[in-house]
C-alpha cells in the first residue's frame, strides 16, 4: 500500500503516533484531530470513520514493516534461528512502532474490520511458514506443517511481547527460542 498524500498522510501518522504512545484508548477523534492538525471535520472530509484512519495506519505500517526474506537459509533450524534473532530486532530497533503493532493488536477485539484485516495477514504469514517448512520437511502431511507452522507464528508472537514488555528477560526469551527450535530442528551430532 503506497503512502497516503498530504493531510490523510498526517492523519495515518498521527494515528500510529497515538496507538504507540497511548494505547487504543488515547486514539480518539479529538486526539487524532489534534495531532494530525486538522480539524475533526477536515478528519472526516478524508476518512469516513475512525476505523478507516485505524485501517489505514495499520495497512501502512504493516505493509512497511520488513520481514524476514522469503529465500530462507540451508537448514529448517538456521531459518528458524533467524526467525528468532529477526523478531528480537525488530523489537529493539523501533520500540514507538513496536508500541503501535500492539496497541493495533489491542483495539481489533473491539473493530471487526480490523480484526479482520489482521487475521487475513496472519493466514498470509501462516501460508509463506507452511511454505518454508514443507520444502524442509518433504513426507509430513499438510496437517503437520500447517500445525508447525501455526505453532512457530505463536511463538514468535509470544517472544515479541515478552521482549517488548520485559526487555530485561530478553537473554531468557532468547534461550526459550532456542529450546523450541531445538525441539523442532535439533543439531546434528557429528562424530
Amino acid at each position: 500500500m503506497p503512502r497516503a498524500i498530504g493531510r490523510k498522510q498526517d492523519i495515518i501518522d498521527a494515528a500510529i503516533a497515538l496507538l504507540a504512545a497511548h494505547g487504543p484508548a488515547g486514539l480518539t477523534a479529538s486526539a487524532l484531530a489534534k495531532a494530525a492538525g486538522v480539524s475533526k471535520a477536515n478528519l472526516f472530509h478524508h476518512f469516513a470513520s475512525l476505523d478507516d484512519v485505524v485501517i489505514a495506519a495499520f495497512e501502512q505500517f504493516i505493509l512497511g514493516m520488513e520481514t524476514l526474506p522469503s529465500a530462507p537459509p540451508d537448514s529448517l533450524r538456521a531459518w528458524l534461528l533467524a526467525l528468532g534473532t529477526e523478531t528480537e530486532s525488530a523489537i529493539g530497533e523501533s520500540a514507538q512502532l513496536t508500541s503501535a503493532y500492539f496497541g493495533f493488536i489491542a483495539r481489533a477485539p473491539s473493530d471487526v474490520r480490523l480484526k479482520g484485516r489482521i487475521a487475513e495477514l496472519i493466514g498470509e504469514a501462516e501460508a509463506a511458514f507452511a511454505a518454508t517448512l514443507a520444502g524442509f520437511m518433504p513426507g509430513r502431511s499438510a496437517a503437520e506443517i500447517a500445525a508447525l507452522a501455526t505453532l512457530i507464528l505463536l511463538a514468535g508472537d509470544g517472544l515479541a511481547v515478552h521482549i517488548h514488555l520485559f526487555p530485561e528477560r530478553a537473554a531468557r526469551c532468547r534461550a526459550a527460542w532456542e529450546a523450541l527450535v531445538d525441539t523442532i530442528a535439533p543439531k546434528e551430532i557429528t562424530s
